[in-house]
């Protein structure tokens, strides 16, 4: 029993194996139909969190508004605060015209742990009052730096510098807000002009900027430029980490929007302040139905996987029953593939399966017949071109022969001249061969001989011939007539010019199952750039036709196997090569 159950896991294993392909129906329409159920899911679930996200978003907006409005009151009211501190030393200095040491120490009640630096400087910046009793730094140049510069001495205008590292005090580099006002008091009966400095740290700007806007909500100061005043991440930002919502929020002037930084929506609440050209910005992230808590988050993660997995069971199961008579079909496709044409599908199933099972059978028979007719077809069309390619060497060749015959008749050598029409005779009864395409190695070589003795003739024995073959070449198979073209060629092209007495050496030699049958001669030779020229069937060179013949006859015959090759030197003559698989009878 245990192994019949084995046995059957194997079998559905192997099924599903086989079956289940990455591009397969079953995987197709198992995909489509989970991706189908679980974007309803996540289309519902998306509607349901934007519409809670836009009424979060209203409310987180509204109270982001209110804090903000309400830290730029306060901030305003600070500043006013400070002015006033500006002013009371101011009347100070106007009570008390002589200003004494004991006078100094009694002012240090304005002190605050908010306040760092409060002085007055005349209007060469030399001190004239401060309130703590701490020493300046020697040769410290006050009237250049930019808080004693941005207001006029005596104009009772008031100036608030931007964050920056105040350096009057001996290794002490605290940064601060410096506030300038320019005063005026009475001395002697003249009229004096001067400028008080009062720096702040940040604990009260950051005490009021530490409302909560929500989670992860913060405030931050801009100055009128968009340059940071206050942020609670200063140390970090001056240190090179950016905060990515100032640049978004440094053209803002006052209002609420709702900014994308980092596929993140920011609320961002900005209020200008009255006493500065100081923006208070609050920013919080627009937190969705997802933010409150784990419970939805893990409901709708069941949901979606007993979804997906239902889907995919249904699926699978659906896909199963559509796609077996699809694969009895895809499997005998396989077997004609094969070469099995023999093979036919029975009509069950569904109705297009029952229609693809019918079409297949049309299709099989078709094939079928169709096959048998190319077959029959290609025959007909090698015959053709055999036929063809004959036709364009035998009148070359009978022209060039009867030119010669009727040029000793006119001579008047008879003997010569039914020698020489022997000789055709033989040549066209070889040639003719009862309608046959191939011929013996021997057959074939006899009629070269009779070709080389019509030309020998024609061109009154100014060339010797020798013609060799080993033995067991003699009874292979071979096309007719190739060998003539290439000897018309070494006689036109080699040894036509030639001076001396020309020769003409053909042999045939067998290695392995490739036969070799050379054609030499001592003749003018061919320029090496030429014989590619030579061999291709795109060449438009002139008196090469017959040697293009005979390599398409070899290879239309005797497949890409066979092949022409050429070895020549200008001056010394050539030798073509044919390689021909061996053949008997018609067989390899």
């Amino acid at each position: 029993m245990g192994a019949e159950k084995i046995k059957l896991l194997n079998k559905i294993k192997s099924t599903i194996h086989s079956n289940i392909k990455w591009n397969s129906l079953i995987v197709i329409m198992a995909f489509s139909m989970t991706v189908i159920a679980l974007s309803a899911v996540l289309i519902i679930t998306s509607a349901v969190n934007n519409r809670y996200s836009e009424a979060i978003s209203e409310t987180t907006k509204r109270n982001n508004t209110q804090v903000v409005e309400n830290v730029a009151v306060s901030i305003d009211s600070y500043l006013e605060e400070m002015v006033s501190v500006s002013e009371s030393l101011s009347n100070f200095i106007k009570e008390n015209q002589n200003i004494t040491h004991d006078m100094l120490y009694r002012y240090n009640f304005i002190l605050r742990n908010d306040i760092d630096t409060i002085a007055a400087f005349d209007r060469n910046a030399n001190l004239l009052i401060k309130t703590d009793k701490r020493n300046f730094k020697e040769n410290t140049s006050l009237a250049s730096q930019n808080w004693f510069r941005s207001v006029a001495p005596g104009s009772q205008n008031y100036n608030i510098s931007e964050p920056r590292v105040q350096s009057l005090y001996n290794k002490e580099y605290p940064w601060v807000l410096s506030l300038s006002k320019g005063f005026s008091w009475i001395k002697e009966g003249k009229k004096r002009n001067g400028v008080i400095l009062v720096d702040l740290n940040f604990k009260s700007i950051k005490e009021l900027c530490s409302k909560e806007l929500g989670e992860n909500g913060y405030i931050y100061i801009l100055g009128s430029h968009g340059e940071l005043i206050y942020h609670p991440q200063q140390q970090m930002i001056y240190y090179g980490i950016k905060d990515k919502v100032i640049p978004q929020t440094s053209s803002l002037q006052q209002g609420s929007s709702i900014i994308n930084v980092d596929n993140s929506r920011m609320i961002v609440c900005v209020k200008k302040l009255k006493n500065t050209d100081w923006r208070v910005v609050g920013v919080s992230p627009i937190n969705g139905l997802f933010s409150y808590g784990n419970d939805i988050k893990d409901f709708l993660s069941i949901i979606l996987t007993v979804v997906a997995l239902l889907v995919v069971f249904i699926s699978l199961f659906v896909s199963f029953m559509i796609n077996r008579p699809i694969r009895q079909l895809i499997n005998l496709m396989g077997k004609v593939e094969e070469g099995k044409l023999d093979t036919f599908a029975q009509a069950q199933g569904f109705y297009e399966v029952n229609q693809l099972s019918c079409s297949f059978n049309n299709m099989v028979y078709r094939i079928k017949k169709l096959m048998t007719q190319v077959v029959d077809e290609q025959k007909l069309l090698r015959k053709s071109e055999l036929k063809m390619l004959y036709a364009q060497i035998n009148p070359h060749f009978l022209y060039n022969t009867l030119d010669s015959i009727v040029w000793m008749a006119e001579s008047g050598d008879n003997k010569n001249v039914v020698k020489m029409i022997s000789a055709l005779a033989n040549f066209f009864r070889l040639s003719l061969n009862r309608g046959k395409d191939t011929i013996t190695v021997e057959e074939e070589l006899k009629h070269a001989e009779n070709y080389l003795i019509i030309q020998k003739m024609r061109f009154n024995d100014r060339f010797e011939y020798e013609i060799s073959a080993q033995e067991e070449v003699l009874q292979s198979k071979t096309l007719k007539i190739v060998l003539q073209p290439i000897i018309e060629n070494a006689i036109i092209h080699g040894l036509k010019d030639c001076t001396e007495h020309g020769s003409i050496t053909i042999s045939v030699t067998m290695s392995g199952m490739l036969l070799s049958v050379s054609v030499e001669d001592n003749g003018a030779g061919i320029e090496y750039e030429r014989i590619e020229e030579v061999l291709s069937s795109e060449s438009e060179s002139v008196g090469y036709v017959g040697l293009r013949n005979v390599e398409r006859r070899l290879k239309l015959f005797l497949g890409e196997e066979a092949a022409i090759t050429i070895d020549s030197q200008v001056g010394c003559g050539t030798i073509v090569t044919l390689h021909m698989p061996v053949t008997y009878n018609g067989g390899r």
